[in-house]
């Protein structure tokens, strides 16, 4: 079976922008593909753009050994992309990266993001293994303990805590790289 992933970025983010260039060249064992999206309009995200530009890149259902990476909003992309997979139809997992169900000082154009609840029941039918890595000291999520418990209540979330990482923005993000080695490498 052929093992990709897709790593969806944050709000203005690119395709070369913080770690992704750097995860994408250490080539974690276990994939046979790696790429970063480059997502519409990334200054201004909005779901009903950035959902179907996911759904493009994986397809209505994902192929076997589909594993998806969301970097902050991107998190919040690829939860609504599960929610639309049919039936049966399943990703390997997610791994999500300065995931939040809310920010401390949400702005208008966030608010598309945060004023819906998910379908959660079938975002956990659709996800396989759900890994979601945080910061003590995030700068839009100060409560990181809430926000683990939620993660952990609502979709039964592996949640990592990484002190001192911020919003994970660096070139190097070693705790990403170890997560996907750890929960979705050739260790599986």
């Amino acid at each position: 079976m052929t093992r990709s992933l897709t790593i969806v970025p944050r709000w203005a983010g690119h395709a070369d922008s913080d770690f992704y260039p750097w995860l994408l060249q250490e080539k974690p064992a276990g994939f046979d593909s790696l790429r970063a999206l480059e997502m519409p309009d990334p200054k201004q995200p909005r779901p009903e753009t950035w959902v179907p530009a996911l759904a493009q890149a994986l397809g209505s259902a994902p192929a076997p050994g589909s594993v998806v990476m969301g970097h902050s909003v991107g998190c919040q992309t690829v939860l609504r992309y599960l929610e639309t997979l049919p039936p049966g139809s399943q990703v390997e997992g997610v791994l999500l990266v300065a995931a939040w169900w809310s920010v401390d000082n949400p702005w208008d154009s966030l608010r598309p993001w945060t004023d819906r609840m998910l379908d959660l029941e079938r975002i956990r039918a659709a996800a396989g293994r759900v890994v979601v890595l945080l910061s003590d000291n995030d700068p839009f999520t100060s409560d990181f303990r809430e926000n683990a418990r939620l993660w952990e209540e609502r979709l039964g979330a592996q949640v990592q805590l990484v002190p001192g990482a911020k919003h994970f923005n660096g070139t190097h993000e070693p705790a990403v790289l170890d997560a996907l080695r750890r929960h979705f490498g050739d260790a599986r």
